[in-house]
C-alpha cells in the first residue's frame, strides 16, 4: 500500500480553522494594536540611503589609497586612536564614524540623523584585515 507523506512545511492542521477569513479580520475596537504610521520609517529609509552612499565613499577612498590603508592599520596596531580618527576624516565622509578594531578586523559604524530624530539609523561595516 502506498502511503502519502506531506512535505514538512505543511502544518498538520486545517488552515481555515486557525486562520480567520480576511473579511473578518478588520481593525476595529477589538484590534489591540495602534494604527500603522509609516512616516518615521520613511524618514529613516531616506536617511539610511545617505548612509549607504557615505559608506561607499569611505570604502572607495580606502580601496583607492594603499598608503591610507597602511597608515590606518599601522596606527590601529599601535593603539593610536586620535590618528585613526584623523585618517577616517581624511576620507571625506560627512557623517559621524565610530571606528573600532581588533588584530583581525576593523569595524566602522556610521550614524545618520533623520529629521526630528537624532541617530535614527546605523550602518555597521566589519572588514577583516588580518
Amino acid at each position: 500500500m502506498f502511503m502519502r507523506y506531506y512535505p514538512t512545511y505543511y502544518p498538520n492542521f486545517h488552515w481555515n480553522y486557525y486562520r480567520p477569513h480576511p473579511h473578518y479580520r478588520q481593525q476595529n475596537e477589538d484590534y489591540p494594536y495602534p494604527p500603522v504610521n509609516i512616516e518615521q520609517f520613511q524618514k529613516s529609509l531616506g536617511a539610511y540611503q545617505q548612509l549607504v552612499k557615505d559608506g561607499e565613499v569611505l570604502l572607495n577612498k580606502l580601496h583607492e589609497s594603499p598608503d591610507l590603508v597602511y597608515r590606518l592599520m599601522h596606527h590601529a596596531q599601535a593603539g593610536n586612536d586620535p590618528e585613526v580618527e584623523k585618517i577616517i576624516k581624511e576620507t571625506g565622509v560627512p557623517t559621524v564614524v565610530e571606528t573600532s578594531y581588533t588584530p583581525t578586523s576593523v569595524t566602522f559604524r556610521l550614524f545618520a540623523e533623520a529629521p526630528e530624530q537624532s541617530r535614527c539609523c546605523t550602518l555597521t561595516m566589519n572588514l577583516r584585515w588580518g
